[in-house]
């Protein structure tokens, strides 16, 4: 009985693992401000749920905090079929690093578009990758 009260009093007061830090070399991207019409995907860490990355349209552009340094990359290819002027995969390149966003866009009923399943892969210059699942929103204030 003590034994079970024991255990039962550890998992009340157990709390959930706080959320992880985004692995180098990224930092969380804060809030963006979007013009009228202006479209972006907005992606975030599955692992610790924080914003990590937004996606331009016109032009096609990653934006990120990259060594804790605001960064705009064009893009360098674009595959697939468009949601709301996105493709599912597109490459984009820095000095030393290469960035692959791959994702499943799904057209949300009340406008916008979802990502339930993507992947961002950031490979080094040595050839060394990380691969960050992602979920996001796509959407254009009026």
């Amino acid at each position: 009985m003590i034994i079970t009260a024991f255990i039962a009093l550890q998992l009340a007061t157990t709390q959930p693992p706080p959320p992880s830090a985004l692995p180098p070399p990224f930092t969380e991207l804060p809030q963006q401000v979007l013009e009228p019409g202006q479209c972006a995907l907005f992606l975030w860490d599955r692992a610790s749920g924080k914003r990590i990355a937004m996606l331009g349209r016109t032009p096609a552009n990653l934006r990120a905090i990259i060594d804790g340094r605001s960064t705009d990359l064009p893009a360098q290819a674009l595959e697939g079929e468009e949601v709301m002027g996105f493709t599912p995969i597109s490459r984009f390149r820095s000095a030393n690093r290469s960035f692959e966003v791959r994702l499943t866009i799904l057209p949300a009923t009340a406008g916008g578009a979802v990502v339930r399943d993507g992947s961002l892969t950031i490979t080094e210059a040595d050839g060394s990758a990380l691969v960050l699942p992602v979920a996001g929103l796509a959407g254009c204030p009026q």
